[in-house]
């Protein structure tokens, strides 16, 4: 009894973010939102969390995060600035990135090379998500010369939300399981409440 009540509520959870999800991605956080560089620093972006920036440049510098488990690449961590913020870095100003981009996304020799981030302009576009136990990542940036501010929105570059149909089948799936659980709990009950007359 008490494993099915779980499962059910299991179910709604998933269908519920599912349902969420497909919503947000059409007419929520999860559409992509177009930005320039300029305007995440005057106004930000809100609640979105697809966003696509424009006028964004890389000063080249990166920092790599060595992931624990030897199945995990790492993470690639890196400010992204604008003109006015590059043009002080080079001056050899201390600047705070309004976004910090981070990508698993990278080949394992560029770590050794230092060529895994290329300066200059970037079309960047993702997911807005933060780099959990970052302390590492801010501390190496600082030392290079970045500020990294609780203002600052980490983005991982490259991501899309999760697509529409996954979000559907998630909600479908859902739905089976619980009323299938449901259809053989009535069944068993039934079976039981006619052996007992």
């Amino acid at each position: 009894m008490i494993v099915r009540i779980l499962v059910i509520l299991a179910c709604v959870v998933v269908f519920i973010n599912g349902c969420n999800s497909l919503i947000s991605q059409h007419f929520g956080t999860h559409k992509l939102r177009p930005y320039t560089m300029e305007a995440v620093q005057q106004t930000g972006i809100g609640d979105a969390d697809f966003i696509e920036v424009s006028h964004a440049l890389l000063p080249g510098d990166f920092v790599f995060k060595a992931a624990k488990s030897p199945t995990n690449p790492g993470v690639i961590i890196y400010p992204v600035l604008s003109r006015e913020q590059l043009e002080a870095h080079e001056r050899g100003e201390a600047v705070s990135p309004d976004i910090i981009a981070w990508t698993m996304d990278f080949p394992s020799q560029c770590v050794d090379a230092g060529n895994c981030i290329q300066a200059g302009p970037v079309a960047l576009k993702g997911v807005v998500r933060n780099l959990p136990n970052d302390r590492q990542g801010q501390g190496q940036l600082r030392d290079k010369g970045y500020q990294v501010t609780d203002k600052a929105i980490y983005l991982e570059h490259g991501q899309e939300p999760t697509s529409w149909y996954w979000n559907l089948l998630m909600m479908l799936g859902a739905a089976a399981v619980a009323f299938s659980i449901e259809a053989y709990s009535h069944r068993q009950q039934r079976k039981r409440t006619a052996e007992n007359r």
